[in-house]
């Protein structure tokens, strides 16, 4: 059952450039969303079952952390939420990129890299 609603979360997946414009880190967030994330935040990020509001995009929570760096220290330490140790660091990354790619606050042809996450603003 997971492994279906991880393919039909990929499938509703919001969207970004084609996959060829996209960076392996950010391809690797969107599988990895669709598979640890959307359940609760939604596909699109929007309309989640466990989470209602907007995580990136307009009126959207992510601002909150001001920085990608600020994002991924939230990331990793309470999501997902049912068990924050299930995703390595590197996957986190990962979600994060995509999340930010998704937001509009850096490329989706973009790597992220955790020296440079502290200067990439969340607006």
């Amino acid at each position: 059952m997971r492994h279906f609603a991880a393919a039909l979360a990929l499938a509703l997946l919001p969207s970004l450039p084609a996959q060829a414009e996209q960076s392996a880190q950010v391809r690797e967030g969107a599988r990895l969303y669709a598979e640890a994330c959307a359940l609760c935040h939604g596909a699109d990020g929007r309309r989640g079952a466990g989470y209602q509001t907007p995580i990136w995009g307009q009126g959207a929570q992510i601002r909150r952390f001001e920085t990608a760096m600020g994002l991924f220290e939230y990331n990793q330490m309470l999501m997902p939420f049912d068990d924050p140790s299930r995703l390595t660091d590197e996957q986190k990354w990962a979600i994060t990129a995509y999340m930010l790619a998704n937001h509009g606050a850096m490329p989706p042809t973009a790597e992220l890299r955790p020296e440079q996450a502290p200067a990439i603003r969340i607006r």
